[in-house]
């Protein structure tokens, strides 16, 4: 939950317009440490954690993990390319704004993504290999409003600061040109 609002806005700044499936994955290393009664405790989360092994153990749960992870990417020359025929059609959308009203678009893409989310749940059940999920879970709306407000931290980027910074100073200069105009007794452009 925690790591949640920074992985997500980075994979929306990289994928603005992918909202079908994962373009990419992060792999996170949690530190854990176990007291004497075996109760885990999280000592620190890595974003990018060491692959290096130095034990025959290390070496098969290292092994394993990344086996599990590339099986449960589901990678295929089809997706890539579903996902550019996707993009393809929503521009030409765009362009010649076809298939009704935003509202009517949005409704129809959140059925569609609802219908893929339950597809994309069932694969990751039958190929999850030694992962466990761990969310959404049997109580997941005691943690939905924690990832539905994970949203809210990067609403002012620096990309958004310089946007409005750009927009302002250009409204600047057209009123400086339109006062410049009606000091000289000319109509404004």
């Amino acid at each position: 939950i925690v790591s949640h609002p920074t992985l997500k806005h980075n994979y929306r700044t990289c994928f603005p317009n992918h909202n079908r499936g994962s373009a990419c994955f992060e792999i996170l290393g949690f530190d854990i440490m176990l007291d004497r009664k075996l109760k885990p405790w999280l000592l620190e989360v890595n974003h990018s954690p060491s692959f290096h092994t130095d034990s025959p153990l290390d070496k098969d749960i290292k092994e394993g993990f990344l086996a599990d992870t590339v099986r449960m990417l589901n990678c295929s020359y089809l997706e890539r390319k579903r996902c550019i025929e996707e993009d393809r059609r929503r521009v030409k959308e765009r362009l010649f704004a076809k298939s009704g009203t935003r509202q009517q678009q949005h409704q129809e893409s959140l059925e569609t993504d609802k219908a893929y989310s339950l597809v994309l749940e069932q694969f990751e059940a039958n190929n999850c290999g030694g992962y466990r999920c761990v969310y959404p879970c049997i109580n997941e709306a005691k943690y939905k409003p924690f990832f539905q407000q994970s949203g809210s931290l990067f609403t002012e980027t620096v990309a958004s600061k310089a946007r409005q910074e750009c927009a302002r100073l250009q409204r600047e200069a057209i009123l400086a040109k339109q006062n410049e105009g009606r000091a000289r007794g000319k109509p404004a452009d």
